[in-house]
């Protein structure tokens, strides 16, 4: 993963203890998350799951039978290409990449493994043009770059720039802004940032560092700007992507920040982090049935995660469904009963909904013993 995602909010997948990290085997509580989980969910994380257990032939078959069910969806066309690439079908690989980037002109990774796919059937120029497709939505990706200087140097045609357009850092000026940085001389480092922008203008670095100025300035909006024209001119440039999607979250404009977490986790190799923070996003922007659907989804692959049980609780907590809310933080309690006064506050609200008094009281009087503030909820 790109370095820029250690600067991210990082959302730990708490586990239940005893339990590792590995992919488990889940079943669906109860029946109201099996009804809002459809079948083509089921087998599309089954995949996913299938293929975190590098078992990639049964993924492929996974994959192509989610295809079949919703052959709109890019994700299903981009994976189902990377287990071809995997299992040595190079023409299947490319067959399905055609059809994901069809779908979706802004895939990095289905260009990728397009690009790749053609180099494998020794189809060079047009594996060359692919590379350069992907490079141009995201000059960052490291395949593309390593592998359009191989393809280039095999045709013995002139080498790209490995930056694609954008010209090599001016390494003085970038050393004196980390230092400006570092003491927190915002203006003269802005001085130095806007130098470098004017003078590099397609370099995505100048625009980061300016919009992080602006985020310690607390001007989130004009951070937003930089981090627009990063993403105009490479449109799934991760660190911007990232950056921008936590800053529309925390100017509580999640609806803005969800397209941007899509492509995070489209195009994020290890995506189960961006996963949480899309399933969240979704929720905070209203849309609890998709919230659940993501919840769901990894719930299946971390069974008793503390950030999935209490996230899909509190979405169905604000979807009205008090049953499923309850169940869902009863389980995180039992799995984390030191860490539970939030989870015993909001387990009383929904049996409160429910009528059920006395437990309400309970719940709601130990979260205020554990030190738990209602007015954080």
């Amino acid at each position: 993963m790109h370095h820029s995602r250690m600067r991210s909010a990082v959302l730990v997948l708490l586990l239940c203890a005893g339990l590792t990290a590995d992919i488990l085997p889940f079943h669906l509580a109860h029946q109201a998350h099996a009804a809002q989980f459809s079948t083509y969910d089921d087998v599309f994380f089954d995949a996913l799951i299938l293929k975190a257990k590098k078992k990639y032939k049964e993924a492929g078959e996974l994959f192509a039978k989610a295809c079949k069910m919703r052959p709109s969806d890019p994700e299903a066309w981009t994976l189902r290409a990377q287990m071809m690439l995997k299992t040595g079908r190079w023409k299947e690989a490319e067959d399905c990449a055609r059809k994901a980037v069809a779908l979706d002109k802004e895939y990095e990774q289905a260009f990728q493994y397009l690009a790749n796919a053609l180099l494998y059937q020794n189809k060079l120029k047009e594996g060359i043009a692919e590379c350069k497709k992907c490079l141009a939505l995201n000059p960052d990706n490291d395949w593309s770059k390593h592998y359009l200087r191989i393809a280039e140097q095999k045709l013995r045609l002139p080498i790209t720039d490995i930056f694609y357009g954008r010209i090599t850092e001016d390494r003085p000026a970038m050393e004196a802004i980390a230092k400006y940085l570092q003491e927190q001389k915002y203006d003269d480092a802005m001085k130095l940032i806007n130098n470098h922008i004017a003078k590099y203008p397609t370099n995505a670095s100048g625009y980061l560092k300016r919009a992080y100025v602006y985020e310690v300035m607390r001007r989130r909006d004009l951070a937003i700007k930089n981090y627009d024209k990063v993403l105009s001119m490479y449109p799934c440039q991760e660190e911007a992507l990232d950056l921008r999607a936590q800053a529309y979250q925390a100017m509580k404009q999640a609806g803005k920040s969800v397209k941007d977490l899509i492509k995070l986790v489209r195009n994020d190799t290890d995506h189960w982090n961006s996963r949480f923070r899309l399933a969240f996003a979704y929720m905070e922007a209203g849309n609890f049935n998709a919230s659940k659907r993501e919840y769901t989804g990894l719930l299946k692959v971390y069974p008793n995660s503390i950030e999935g049980l209490t996230g899909r609780g509190l979405a169905h907590l604000r979807a009205k469904e008090y049953k499923e809310s309850v169940a869902d933080y009863s389980q995180a309690i039992k799995c984390d009963p030191d860490r539970s006064a939030s989870m015993h506050y909001k387990r009383g609200l929904a049996y409160e909904k429910l009528g059920e008094k006395k437990k309400a009281a309970e719940d709601i009087a130990l979260s205020k013993k554990m030190g738990y503030d209602p007015k954080e909820f």
